[in-house]
C-alpha cells in the first residue's frame, strides 16, 4: 500500500510539472511546427503530420499527447530567386493525471523563405495562437471520498479552486537555414539536407496560473535545432543526426542522436516510374531521462514510424523502464513532384 501511495504521488507531482512546461515528443524531426514554425515550407511544398505520444502508462494514468500539424507553400519556389511564403496550422491535445490536466492549443503561422543560392534559403516565421487549459477537479479520487471503508464519488472532494479551466493567447516566432542538395545521377542516390535553426515560443508571456488573483506566467520556450540527412557514397545508405535543444525557466532537455537509413527501392528522377522505399532506425539519447529507439519506413510521399523511451531517470525503479510510446504518420509533397526527396 505504501509503495503503491508512492507511485501515485511521484505520478502526479510528474504530471504537474510536465503541464507547467511545454510537451515534447521524441519523434521531434517528425514534428517541425512544434519544432520552430519557420521550418513550414523549409523542405517540402506540402506536408502533414499526425503524432501520438503516451507516456508513464505503467505508473497509472497516463500522459497522453496528440499533434495534428499542416503546412503548405502559397508561392512556387524559384531557384536563386525571390522568396516562397508558406502557411501552417498547429493543434496540440495534451492530457494527465488523476484529477485531469489538460490542454489545447490552436496556431497559425505565417513564414517567408529567402532563397540565397541555388540549395540555400532562410525562412523566418510568426506563429499566433489560442489556447486552453483545465484541471478536472471532479475526476480525480480525493480523501475526503474515502468513506471509512471505500472511495465514494458522491462525496465532494474538499477542494475550492477560483478557476479550473483558463485561455490564453500565444505568441512565437522562428528562423531557420535550410540547405537541400538532390543526387544528380538519373536516379536519386545521393541527398544532402541541413536544417539549422532558432525558434521561440510564448513570447507574451501568458498567465498561467489556475488561481484568479495570482500571476503565473508561462516561461518563454527557446528552442534551437540541427539536423542533416546525407547519402553515403557508393551505397544505399544515409545518415540521419540530429541535435534538439529546449530552454524553458529553469529547465532544460537536450535530445541528441542519429539514424540510418537503407533504401530499398530507389526513385527514377525524371520519369517517377519507381517510388522511393527506405527503412531508418537508430538510437537517440534524453539527457538525463531516457534513451529512444526509433524506427521509420517511407514508401513515395508516406512515411510511418514508431519509437520507444526507455526511462534512465531516477522513475526507471518505479517505471520499470517503459518511458514512453509515440507514433507518427507522414504525408509530403516537392516542388518537383511527390518524391524528390525521401526526407
Amino acid at each position: 500500500m505504501k509503495i503503491r501511495s508512492l507511485l501515485i504521488c511521484i505520478f502526479l507531482l510528474f504530471s504537474i510539472i510536465s503541464n507547467a512546461q511545454d510537451i515534447h515528443f521524441s519523434f521531434a524531426e517528425r514534428n517541425p511546427l512544434v519544432l520552430n514554425p519557420a521550418l513550414a515550407g523549409a523542405n517540402f511544398k506540402k506536408e502533414a503530420t499526425l503524432n501520438y505520444r503516451n507516456q508513464w502508462s505503467s505508473l497509472g494514468d497516463p500522459i497522453t499527447t496528440t499533434s495534428l500539424g499542416f503546412y503548405s507553400r502559397l508561392t512556387k519556389q524559384r531557384r536563386n530567386i525571390g522568396n516562397t511564403l508558406a502557411l501552417g496550422l498547429q493543434f496540440v491535445n495534451d492530457k494527465s493525471g488523476n484529477p485531469s490536466i489538460s490542454s489545447n492549443s490552436f496556431s497559425f503561422i505565417l513564414a517567408d523563405h529567402i532563397q540565397i543560392s541555388n540549395e540555400s534559403k532562410i525562412g523566418v516565421a510568426l506563429s499566433a495562437g489560442y489556447a486552453q487549459r483545465a484541471i478536472r477537479i471532479n475526476d480525480g479520487q480525493w480523501a475526503t471520498q474515502y468513506n471509512g471503508t471505500a472511495y465514494d464519488p458522491s462525496l465532494g472532494s474538499g477542494e475550492s479552486l477560483e478557476t479550473t479551466e483558463f485561455r490564453y493567447l500565444d505568441l512565437g516566432a522562428g528562423i531557420v537555414y535550410t540547405f537541400i542538395e538532390s543526387g544528380r545521377t538519373f536516379s536519386q542516390s545521393e541527398t544532402r539536407i541541413i536544417n539549422v535553426g532558432l525558434s521561440a515560443y510564448h513570447l507574451n508571456r501568458p498567465n498561467n496560473s489556475i488561481y484568479d488573483l495570482n500571476t503565473d506566467r508561462l516561461p518563454v520556450r527557446v528552442s534551437a535545432v540541427a539536423s542533416a540527412e546525407r547519402g553515403i557514397p557508393g551505397t544505399n545508405g544515409a545518415v540521419l543526426p540530429g541535435v534538439y535543444y529546449h530552454q524553458q525557466g529553469s529547465a532544460n532537455q537536450l535530445l541528441v542522436g542519429a539514424l540510418y537509413k537503407f533504401r530499398i527501392t530507389d526513385d527514377t528522377k525524371y520519369t517517377g516510374f519507381n517510388k522511393p522505399l527506405s527503412v531508418s532506425f537508430g538510437l537517440f539519447g534524453r539527457l538525463k531521462d531516457a534513451a529512444i529507439f526509433k524506427l521509420m519506413l517511407d514508401w513515395d510521399q508516406y512515411s510511418f514510424g514508431y519509437s520507444f523511451d526507455f526511462n534512465t531517470s531516477g522513475l526507471n525503479e518505479y517505471s520499470s523502464g517503459f518511458g514512453a510510446n509515440e507514433i507518427f504518420l507522414r504525408f509530403r509533397m516537392s516542388e518537383g513532384g511527390p518524391s524528390r526527396f525521401s526526407r
